[in-house]
């Protein structure tokens, strides 16, 4: 019985450990390309201190500075569309985990029988109200007596505002003696 009892508990809780499982990969898979290129752009910065320290010209310093930012954003976007490949990759698994699990608590017995229940429940409510309001309601409408229009209600006076009141004047200072 308790062998069952844990065997359930962990069928119950697959998806959420094959969801971590998704996330540790694509974490891993993250934390290694910004390695590579955070080790790779320590590397290419020394090598282009040391070549721009080697040249005496300023217009090649200019052109090598040129150069290595042009290798750099060339990786960091190589980098960067790894980056989202992977993201987009969890994503999708994590949806196929999500879809099925949904769909596995779709067929489960309990969960159809819920749902019968709900549909029975809503068809008597809507019935009782139905035949409430039939019930409530007159089967031969009575003519009504023609009635004068009510008169529209008197506009009332503003009302009048009391007179401000004045602030008590300030002692006067006594005079010097």
């Amino acid at each position: 019985m308790y062998d069952d009892l844990m065997k359930d508990v962990q069928e119950k809780m697959q998806p959420a450990i094959d969801v971590a499982e998704v996330n540790k990969k694509a974490l891993e898979t993250l934390f290694s390309l910004q390695s590579e290129y955070v080790t790779d752009f320590v590397d290419s910065s020394v090598a282009q201190l040391k070549a721009l320290s080697e040249v005496k010209d300023a217009k090649d310093a200019i052109e090598l500075q040129v150069q290595f930012f042009k290798n750099l954003e060339v990786k960091m976007t190589s980098v960067a569309e790894k980056e989202l490949a992977a993201l987009t990759t969890a994503k999708d698994e994590i949806s196929d985990i999500v879809e099925k699990s949904l769909s596995e608590i779709k067929e489960m017995p309990y969960v159809s029988d819920f749902n019968k229940f709900i549909t029975e429940a809503t068809e008597a409510t809507t019935t009782a109200i139905s035949e409430a309001t039939a019930a409530a309601t007159p089967v031969a409408a009575e003519p009504k007596a023609k009635t004068e229009p009510a008169a529209a209600p008197a506009k009332k006076a503003p009302a009048k505002r009391a007179p401000a009141k004045r602030k008590p004047a300030a002692p006067k200072a006594a005079a010097k003696e």
